[in-house]
């Protein structure tokens, strides 16, 4: 016999339009203060009971821009979008890109235009903005609903409720509690319990003591609790849980249950591994080598799919939970950085690091993580850039004294020297400067050019203060 069940919601839209602030005010929870840099770190599931006693589930899923891929597994698991947009600063980037994943899956909308209650509030201007994207509001010739509220005060949060239940009510959602249990992982964490999975039931019912099938392993559930932290007896469909009993990591977005044939198997990102992670940043062709430590299968997901985008990147492995002692030995070995995004460290393996040399990177927000490894990369290509075009290395072996002049007395390592080329002064790792080479002598003779395994005496454009066993290195201009 089928039931209705809850709708199941997603909150979607641009970053600091207040989207966290909208599910603090609504689960009448601080989450917005506890989060890191205040922005939401990863999916997370809440089931509330509106004032007319209406049970309605909400996915947060994380407004930045790095976090694409889990805002596209959260509309495709939801059965209506909230699509909010700040009064005071209207579409934008990712507004787009979440109205188009919610084109994509195909699941009714809502527009919530937040922060009517600021100074600058230009609620019209999200009107018009959203009708040159082809989104038509109801009253305004179109037919997507909309709210204006203001997250803060809480005003207008009723009229949101009332009409989130009216759209969940035109589309009839049902479930027949008898059903083979079907369903979705919004999130897989690992802390001392296990790896712990959480989900929502779309169909069926999920007990204590039964065996589900989550992507390809039977799982006896052990324990289950709800988003409160309470430990229950029984999923119904909507609810989010936290499920105990899984041995093996599964990705978020697995399914429960049996795989619809209508749908495609999610590809499963789990820790991968390469055999010879020995590479590092020496030459053009090496790579800079990474183990990766999450604290969830979402984040690591996020950082995966961004250093896959270099090819000066590898990933040596990747897994949630601490490192190891082994992970730091493996990491001595292949030269490699250990990179922590809110994964804890415990205070041995972190003098073993040390005594082994092994570089540490340590991030809690992920935008500051692809930050930096963004600057890193660019830093690496211009590197790279300038060393194709070096045409020489040599060392100043003597200094010579010509009128107000000084002249290096050089010997010819490597490639050659030119008049018109840029010499590079090294000393140890220390740049000391750089300067164009004006002209080049071999026994007091002019030349334009020296070959390898040659001396002669070279003088700079600028005055720049170098020493006897400088090394020199020639770059094209």
């Amino acid at each position: 016999m089928k039931e209705v069940r809850p709708p199941v919601i997603v909150v979607v839209g641009h970053v600091d339009h207040g989207k966290t602030t909208l599910l603090d005010s609504i689960r009448k929870t601080d989450v917005a203060a506890g989060e890191a840099g205040g922005i939401t770190q990863r999916i997370g599931a809440y089931e509330i009971t509106t004032p007319s006693q209406r049970r309605i589930t909400f996915i947060d899923t994380p407004g930045h821009a790095v976090f694409g891929s889990l805002r596209k597994r959260g509309v495709t698991t939801a059965d209506i979008a909230l699509l909010v947009i700040a009064a005071d600063s209207s579409v934008q980037p990712q507004t787009l890109e979440s109205l188009a994943i919610i084109r994509e899956a195909k699941i009714p909308f809502i527009v919530v235009i937040n922060k009517i209650d600021v100074p600058n509030a230009l609620p019209e201007k999200v009107i018009k903005d959203l009708s040159k994207q082809n989104v038509i509001l109801e009253g305004r010739g179109g037919d997507v609903p909309y709210v204006q509220i203001s997250a803060k005060s809480g005003q207008g949060l009723d009229t949101l409720f009332e009409l989130i239940t009216l759209v969940a009510d035109m589309h009839e959602l049902t479930y027949d509690p008898d059903a083979s249990v079907e369903g979705f992982v919004i999130e897989v964490k690992k802390d001392k319990r296990g790896i712990i999975p959480t989900l929502i039931v779309r169909n069926g019912t999920l007990r204590v003591g039964s065996t589900v099938k989550i992507e390809n392993q039977d799982v006896k559930v052990r324990a289950l609790f709800n988003d409160k932290a309470v430990a229950i007896d029984r999923a119904t469909p909507s609810m989010p849980v936290e499920l105990l009993g899984m041995h093996e990591a599964v990705s978020a977005g697995a399914w429960v249950g049996v795989q619809p044939a209508s749908e495609p198997q999610p590809e499963v990102v789990v820790a991968t591994q390469t055999t010879d992670g020995t590479e590092g940043f020496a030459d053009q062709n090496k790579k800079f080598a990474f183990i990766i430590r999450a604290d969830s299968y979402g984040s690591l997901e996020v950082i995966r799919e961004r250093f896959i985008e270099y090819e000066e990147i590898q990933i040596i492995d990747s897994s949630i939970g601490e490192p190891t002692e082994s992970d730091i030995e493996r990491a001595a070995g292949a030269q490699a950085t250990i990179l922590l995004f809110n994964a804890r460290m415990k205070k041995d393996i972190r003098q073993k690091a040390d005594s082994l040399g092994v570089t540490l990177f340590e991030f809690s927000l992920m935008y500051e993580l692809l930050d930096d490894i963004d600057d890193l990369i660019l830093a690496l290509r211009a590197k790279r850039e300038k060393e194709a075009r070096k045409v020489g290395e040599g060392k100043i072996i003597a200094i010579f004294e010509k009128g107000q002049n000084r002249i290096a007395g050089l010997k010819v390592n490597a490639g050659k020297v030119e008049t018109g080329l840029i010499a590079e002064i090294v000393r140890g790792k220390k740049i000391v400067g750089e300067s164009k080479v004006k002209s080049l002598y071999q026994k007091t003779e002019p030349v334009a050019s020296v070959k390898r395994g040659e001396e002669c005496g070279m003088l700079l454009s600028d005055s720049i203060d170098f020493s006897k066993g400088d090394m020199v290195k020639w770059y094209l201009p």
